[in-house]
């Protein structure tokens, strides 16, 4: 009697526990798979986390973001509208006045929400920066690729590639130099991009597919008279453009040019998580879910560790406020590599915000990395 109450005791204790276990895993699948969406998941609406609460003599006060008193030069963009902004003036009780340097486009007053755009020229084109251009469509295997061509005198092409759920505004920033110099640029458009082809599968491969595009429009431009290629990408798309140089050896990459770029994801993927207060168990599992739903490995997409493979110059800028991706990887290729890289580390702006710290600064470097000889 003893015996077989001991029996279904232990019986109800395992099935106790196998319920347990298989809710617990129930549960962290879910989780990874929800947090692994933050990160594959396309997403094209804008967010207006500002408040305007005062225009005037030449001024604009602002309150929310956690942003909004960085040093700089920066856009303020809302629905409908653009304007310019200078160096902030005053901090007050959970608001920043900035000087208020142009209104571009739009009714600027209070009661507009906006954000702190550090592409400076929110819907803008390059008109916006007085270069003349072409709309012109990329064909890839996926389909037309919309993008912005502009004409030099040069036979390098700067391909500009854009960070995740960006646009191509990104490159406006940089176009007056990169036109000054004499380069034609294409600012392209890749799989998943509003306006743009989706990939089979609607999610984002980190670089592991999307360097397909960029060897697209690299077809593209020798069509058009080009022989060498520098490719200039932002945050996730300067991780394609390292992922195309490695993709290409040979291919007449003469130079990258890598902003806040997202060399290895398991660091912007942690960091993210530990911003939002997901626990490291299950940053684990969301990397994994990642990996099951796309077939993406983190090892080939950190940068870092094939540094070997790098053989052509390489121009990397970091913000030390970046609160997106790390700079420390960046800082780790510069290391491993310090005979092919040029390393400019800003301080106060942010992700992809080095240019607007100091834009003459910014330009300057450009300036002297595409002038020096290969």
């Amino acid at each position: 009697m003893v015996a077989r109450m001991r029996t279904k005791w232990r019986r109800r204790v395992l099935l106790g526990t196998s319920g347990t276990v298989v809710v617990v895993a129930l549960a962290l699948g879910a989780a990874g798979y929800y947090y692994s969406g933050l990160v594959i998941d396309p997403v094209h609406a804008s967010s207006y986390p500002i408040e305007v609460t005062a225009v005037g003599d030449g001024q604009v006060t602002l309150k929310g973001g956690g942003d909004t008193g960085a040093p700089g030069t920066y856009g303020l963009t809302w629905a409908g509208g653009n304007a310019v902004l200078g160096e902030a003036i005053s901090v007050g009780a959970g608001t920043v006045t900035r000087r208020l340097e142009k209104i571009r486009t739009g009714d600027l007053r209070p009661g507009v929400f906006a954000y702190l755009d550090r592409w400076m020229w929110g819907e803008g084109t390059p008109e916006s920066v007085g270069v003349p251009y072409e709309e012109v469509g990329v064909k890839s295997p996926l389909g037309v690729f919309p993008a912005w061509r502009t004409e030099g005198t040069s036979d390098t092409w700067v391909i500009a590639v854009h960070g995740r759920n960006g646009g191509r505004g990104e490159a406006l920033r940089v176009l007056p130099t990169l036109h000054e110099l004499g380069h034609p640029v294409l600012a392209i458009s890749y799989r998943n991009d509003e306006g743009a082809p989706a990939s089979p599968d609607g999610r984002f491969h980190l670089g592991d597919t999307e360097w397909e595009d960029v060897r697209a429009a690299m077809d593209y431009a020798r069509t058009r008279g080009a022989k060498k290629f520098v490719l200039y990408g932002w945050s996730m798309g300067g991780g394609i453009s390292a992922m195309t140089a490695r993709r290409l050896p040979g291919a007449d990459i003469t130079a990258l040019i890598l902003d806040s770029p997202v060399l290895d994801w398991r660091s912007p993927i942690a960091l993210g998580a530990r911003q939002m207060g997901v626990p490291g168990l299950l940053t684990t599992v969301g990397q994994w879910v990642i990996t099951a739903r796309t077939g993406l490995s983190f090892d080939d997409l950190d940068h870092v560790e094939h540094a070997a493979e790098f053989d052509l110059p390489i121009l990397i800028f970091v913000d030390h406020d970046d609160a997106t991706v790390p700079v420390d990887r960046a800082q780790a290729f510069a290391r491993a590599r310090p005979d092919v890289t040029t390393l400019v580390e800003t301080k106060g702006g942010g992700h992809t915000g080095s240019w607007n710290v100091d834009p003459d600064a910014y330009e300057r470097a450009v300036r002297d990395f595409l002038r020096s000889p290969r």
